[in-house]
């Protein structure tokens, strides 16, 4: 059950409070004792988000005041997504934020 077919990512994140989609996540890969280390670029290739041993916790918080309310702007952004230990390549692909 620890293949990369067994990897669900978000493709959605919409924190506007109705509990669906609020967080980017990495799912089905629980119990697998995988490292999970995520970055999140913006359009223009800005490093927006970094964490490592991540959480399935980000809901779109900005570092800097860049959106509304503390959060990124609307819009499609970009995740690499690393399981160390794996022994799988990195997953790439890209992430809708939208608060509305």
């Amino acid at each position: 059950p620890c293949t990369g077919e067994d990897v669900v990512i978000s493709k959605t994140v919409t924190p506007n409070g109705d509990q669906w989609n609020q967080y980017f996540e990495v799912t089905g890969i629980e119990g697998c004792n995988y490292v999970i280390d995520v970055q999140i670029y913006n359009r223009w290739g800005a490093l927006i988000y970094e964490s490592h041993n991540y959480q399935n916790n980000w809901d779109g918080s900005a570092s800097s005041s860049i959106g509304n309310a503390d959060k990124v702007p609307n819009g499609t952004y970009y995740y690499i997504v690393n399981l160390k230990n794996s022994g799988l390549k990195p997953f790439t692909g890209p992430i809708y934020f939208g608060t509305k």
